[in-house]
């Protein structure tokens, strides 16, 4: 007989179950903790990537005059409205900027309106879309900023994970929109994405895969 305060075969056998159990459900967490930090990290950096291209629009808008303000206003709005109606297919849906002025100094909002019905409904691209509104946004600000500095930079487009928030359904859009954008301003593209749909309307691709821990370069 085994006496009072002695542990038994089977009482051994249930701490380690529960131990391997609260092991795993640790383990769980720690996987879920680490993929929500990842995930904070992506939207930090698309958002530092965003602030930077606005206030690069600011800035701009800062340096010329109120006549010219108007004008500038009017094509980066026209560029941005076309990039989204090319992207996600609705002709009421558009661009806006608000101008203003803070402290004697020019300040500019920007909204997406889109039109239902009869009906506008005016909001933030960051609450559009699950973020891929924001993401066509930030894009065609860049593509618009480079057209209209002076002097024009020269060379390629480097462009990195270009709408990876936009939904899968409108991906081949965007890759449409870059091609025409490309033969438009005769600019080459050099685009980094893991969306298949971008890379096969490249003129030509290259891909980097993982094989025994190796990257392997192949022609797409």
């Amino acid at each position: 007989m085994i006496g009072q305060g002695y542990l038994t075969l089977g009482s051994l056998e249930f701490r380690l179950a529960e131990l391997r159990s609260r092991h795993q459900k640790a383990e769980g967490q720690l996987e879920l903790l680490r993929s929500e930090k990842a995930q904070l990290e992506d939207k930090r950096e698309q958002l530092q990537a965003d602030l930077d291209t606005w206030r690069q629009v600011q800035v701009l808008f800062s340096k010329v005059s109120e006549f010219s303000r108007e004008q500038l206003k009017l094509r980066i709005e026209q560029t941005v409205t076309v990039a989204l109606q090319a992207v996600f297919g609705e002709e009421g849906l558009a661009f806006e900027i608000r101008l203003g002025e803070r402290a004697g100094v020019p300040t500019a909002e920007w909204q997406v309106v889109s039109l239902y019905g009869d009906q506008l409904v005016t909001g933030d691209p960051q609450d559009s879309r699950g973020g891929g509104v924001v993401d066509i946004v930030s894009l065609a600000l860049r593509l618009a900023l480079l057209e209209l500095s002076r002097p024009k930079p020269e060379g390629p487009l480097l462009l990195d994970e270009v709408g990876k928030h936009v939904s899968s359904a409108f991906a081949p859009n965007v890759a449409v929109f870059l091609k025409e954008y490309a033969r438009k301003t005769g600019r080459q593209i050099v685009l980094v994405t893991h969306q298949s749909a971008l890379a096969e309307v490249a003129d030509r691709s290259i891909v980097v895969s993982k094989l025994d821990g190796e990257s392997v370069v192949s022609e797409g």
